[in-house]
């Protein structure tokens, strides 16, 4: 059964040069879950999934999405028990790794899947899956508190901070998607070219892009986040 994580609240740190959000979780045992990822990760998922950030119930889906990545197991290693493979959403693997051939089929991530819409779904079926079996983080619903008159205001979101101040922009979720979308088309190449000669290589560890490269899978969260912060120092 899954436990409940309970957000506290939401501040900004600075990681070496990376801007950072930490949110903080009560668990059940009373102790603290800190959930830490750059800024920018927001962003990165909107341009990944083409999710509205602009709407209420879109940066909603953004902020549950990066909370529970971090209970998310890795589908390429552990295909064989991957909720999203077990619903039919594979596609051929782009990426020679834990016994995977490129070209053999494999459940559907950001990288291998034949759209957006394909990808997502594999990627929430995953997270409801954490949130039915590991862990779920919930943030308490703003209820009416009483004033002194008989008008009333919302009771506080630990989330606020993060949601007056995401940082998503038009033009960063236009560039990261272009990013996204190069990538893919890289990886499509790659795993045509395996097709067609047995003999095509394979970078060191199996990954096509090198750890300063900012692109990365979002359903392996604790590389990709560690990734990308590398990756945006460099950028500075």
């Amino acid at each position: 059964m899954a436990e409940t994580y309970e957000v506290v609240d939401a501040s900004r740190t600075r990681i070496g040069s990376t801007e950072c959000w930490v949110v903080r979780q009560q668990r059940p045992d009373g102790q603290y879950h800190l959930s830490i990822f750059p800024t920018t990760t927001l962003e990165w998922r909107a341009a990944e999934y083409d999710l509205d950030y602009t709407t209420e119930a879109g940066l909603t889906q953004i902020i549950d999405m990066v909370l529970h990545e971090p209970f998310l197991r890795d589908p390429l290693e552990h295909r064989a028990t991957d909720p999203a493979a077990a619903k039919g959403l594979t596609a051929a693997s782009t990426e020679d790794v834990h016994g995977l051939a490129i070209g053999d089929q494999a459940p559907v991530t950001l990288h291998n899947a034949p759209d957006q819409a394909t990808a997502l779904a594999a990627h929430l079926e995953r997270i409801e899956h954490a949130k039915r079996t590991r862990v779920r983080v919930v943030s308490p619903t703003p209820t009416p508190v009483k004033a002194t008159s008989a008008a009333t205001r919302p009771g506080r979101d630990p989330l606020a901070a993060i949601r007056t101040d995401h940082g998503i922009t038009p033009e960063g979720v236009a560039a990261k998607a272009a990013v996204v979308e190069q990538a893919r088309q890289r990886l499509a190449l790659r795993r045509t070219a395996s097709t067609r000669s047995s003999a095509s290589p394979t970078p060191p560890g199996g990954r096509l892009f090198p750890a300063t490269t900012p692109m990365w899978d979002p359903s392996n969260a604790a590389r990709n986040d560690a990734d990308r912060a590398r990756a945006e120092d460099g950028a500075q």
